[in-house]
């Protein structure tokens, strides 16, 4: 049975930022660095940066995106490891029943967010911004991920029951271009003692595209091109590559 993946298969997606900076951040020695980003990111956009939570290693921001007659989830919109800053933009959250959180282009928000961190951290540099999108296919009932996955991408048969896990590089030009894909299952809870009941299978799929180069402090241009390569990149080639036509693109 043939599967074809479209945006229309999406269950979850969460759009992300990562920055890679030099030299590495020391959380107990930036902590007022910490306190003045929280105070203007929350200032500036307050429906993306809400709480802070800070400890001896670890710098969040979070924020709850509630969603009428569905729920809500308290999200983490900002994490900040040693490595450097990565910015979360939650889209659409599967768990309630695929609802939209309709950000539109984050393109504007993250240039100044980046600008922001920047202002605040002026003793780092930006060796590398990676533009990631996470996201959830659902595929139904008759095709399991894994079937599907080696069915594109190799030539092993595999049963329903088998294992898989591809990561891909297809680097071009100035870019790493980063896809992984794992099969997943959404599986209904039963009674103790009996297996989980099937609902659905899926593909987890990883899309993160960063500049080859770390030699230099990244500046607004780079950066911009970035998110503009990796913006193409998911709205058409992604689709073209899930599919299997596995050329250049």
């Amino acid at each position: 049975m043939n599967v074809t993946i479209t945006s229309g298969n999406i269950e979850d997606h969460i759009e992300k930022i990562g920055i890679t900076v030099a030299p590495a951040i020391e959380q107990p020695m930036e902590k007022n660095h910490f306190l003045n980003l929280y105070t203007a990111l929350s200032e500036k956009y307050p429906n993306f940066y809400e709480s802070m939570v800070q400890s001896l290693n670890a710098f969040q921001i979070r924020k709850k995106f509630i969603f009428p007659a569905r729920g809500e989830i308290d999200a983490v919109t900002l994490a900040v490891p040693a490595t450097g800053p990565v910015f979360s933009f939650p889209r659409k959250v599967g768990m309630l029943q695929e609802a939209e959180t309709d950000l539109g282009d984050t393109e504007p928000i993250i240039m100044d967010c980046v600008r922001i961190f920047k202002e605040h951290f002026p003793h780092k540099k930006i060796l590398r911004v990676g533009q990631i999108n996470e996201y959830i296919f659902t595929i139904g009932t008759q095709l399991t991920g894994t079937q599907f996955i080696s069915k594109v991408f190799t030539k092993i048969e595999m049963p329903p029951e088998g294992e898989i896990k591809l990561r891909i590089n297809r680097p071009v030009d100035d870019y790493n271009r980063i896809i992984e894909l794992s099969p997943i299952i959404k599986a209904e809870a039963m009674p103790p003692g009996q297996p989980p009941q099937i609902k659905a299978h899926g593909l987890k799929v990883k899309v993160d595209i960063n500049n080859r180069d770390m030699g230099n402090d990244l500046d607004t241009d780079t950066i911009r091109a970035i998110i503009q390569v990796s913006k193409t990149f998911n709205e058409t080639k992604l689709y073209e590559f899930l599919n299997g036509n596995l050329g250049e693109g």
